[in-house]
């Protein structure tokens, strides 16, 4: 077992400290017009203080969150995700992370990529990329698979159990499992009461879509299986985005075994369940099954023909870049309602703009010369750029007068 860190609990009590995470919390432009984030700005100092007495005093209650059903346009899915106050839940949710974030990040593998700074879909694009342009071989066959409903069905006993292995500070791994799991208790009262982490999530499964806290313990959670994938024979690349796996190798045997070995690792040591749409496919034909494949019918040489690895928006080939049909979609609609606008000389909504400057953006880190021709340059890339411009330079000003006192 590796040296575990104590005196975690004691590194919130800081006001530098919590200042930082409220500088944290508070950077997305849309989170700071909410009412609750704006109100604890207004008075920094008086909520740093309080903060600092909650900490000192063990006087945090997790509050129950507030649950509502959204349609997530990405996966096309209907997710429940979960809110709680900016003060003092989600602010308390960002300390603990940042109080142990050096201890999570010691030993996290390389290429597990989500909610770690600079550990985006980027780096997943990145790997993926070159290991398919630089090694053909070595990428003959890829394999995609997932973990089945993880965050609703991951066991925070188990989560606790990792979480000790690094952590001995018994304060703050029950502060943990307070917030993982939102019972209405304090943490002095816990104390008092001679509860423990095991006696608040036995046989509790399941994390809140939304927390914080909970996308670094999903993302720490699967640190065991990043290892055993990266020791398996046949599998030479490898890559998670979240609870998506991708794996690249020269044998498709070999992948299938890997598959069926993660299977069993996962069931074993971590209490989940694969999800059942795993797939192995090729990605490129030798000369000989290529040989081989144009002696087969129309029907049998398209449904055996080589596939293009799909994984964070884009599809992989050995010899270049696309997005993803779904992507695609959305961008030739947008496009076609923006050209419309125009040649009817309507106004284009900022929101319309800056939907469509998104998946541009998209364009640029793929191989797609004539998307770009037909659909974004009639447009004009300086038109959005301009309308976002006078947006934003619209509700500054509407800010300054606010400030002000309704001055012109």
């Amino acid at each position: 077992m590796p040296k575990r860190v104590g005196n975690i609990y004691a590194r919130m009590e800081a006001p530098d400290f919590i200042r930082r995470c409220i500088a944290i919390g508070t950077r997305d432009s849309k989170k700071r017009r909410r009412r609750d984030v704006r109100r604890v700005l207004a008075d920094l100092d008086g909520h740093v203080a309080t903060m600092q007495r909650i900490v000192r005093e063990r006087s945090f209650c997790p509050r129950q969150p507030n649950q509502r059903t959204i349609y997530d346009v990405s996966s096309q899915k209907n997710r429940d995700t979960n809110s709680v106050p900016f003060f003092p839940d989600a602010l308390m949710h960002i300390m603990e992370v940042q109080a142990m974030m050096d201890v999570l990040m010691r030993g996290m593998c390389h290429w597990s990529c989500s909610s770690v700074p600079g550990r985006g879909g980027r780096r997943v694009y990145l790997r993926l990329k070159s290991a398919m342009k630089n090694d053909p071989k070595g990428t003959r066959y890829a394999a995609e698979l997932d973990v089945k409903s993880y965050y609703p069905s991951l066991p925070l006993d188990r989560l606790m159990e990792a979480f000790e292995r690094k952590i001995k500070d018994r304060e703050f791994l029950l502060l943990l499992a307070l917030s993982l799991t939102c019972r209405p208790i304090s943490l002095q009262e816990a104390k008092d009461q001679g509860l423990t982490w095991r006696d608040i999530t036995q046989g509790r499964r399941g994390l809140f879509i939304g927390f914080y806290l909970c996308q670094w313990a999903a993302n720490y959670y699967l640190e065991p299986l990043d290892r055993f994938i990266m020791t398996l024979p046949g599998v030479k690349y490898m890559t998670r985005h979240m609870d998506n796996i991708t794996l690249l190798g020269p044998s498709k045997r070999d992948l299938h075994k890997a598959v069926n070995a993660i299977r069993d690792f996962m069931g074993r040591e971590l209490g989940l369940t694969m999800k059942e749409n795993w797939q192995v496919y090729r990605t490129s034909f030798t000369a000989a099954v290529e040989k081989r494949h144009r002696l087969l019918t129309e029907r049998q040489r398209r449904l055996r023909r080589p596939r293009m690895v799909s994984a964070v928006g884009y599809r992989f080939a050995h010899t270049h870049v696309t997005i993803r049909k779904r992507n695609f979609l959305r961008l030739t609609r947008q496009a076609r309602r923006t050209k419309k606008r125009i040649e009817a000389k309507k106004p284009i909504s900022p929101r319309l703009a800056a939907g469509l400057l998104s998946r541009i953006g998209q364009l640029k880190h793929s191989n797609s010369y004539n998307v770009r021709t037909k659909y974004i340059d009639p447009i004009g890339v300086k038109v959005l750029k301009e309308v976002v411009r006078n947006e934003s330079a619209r509700k500054c000003c509407s800010q300054q007068r606010l400030y002000s006192g309704g001055a012109a």
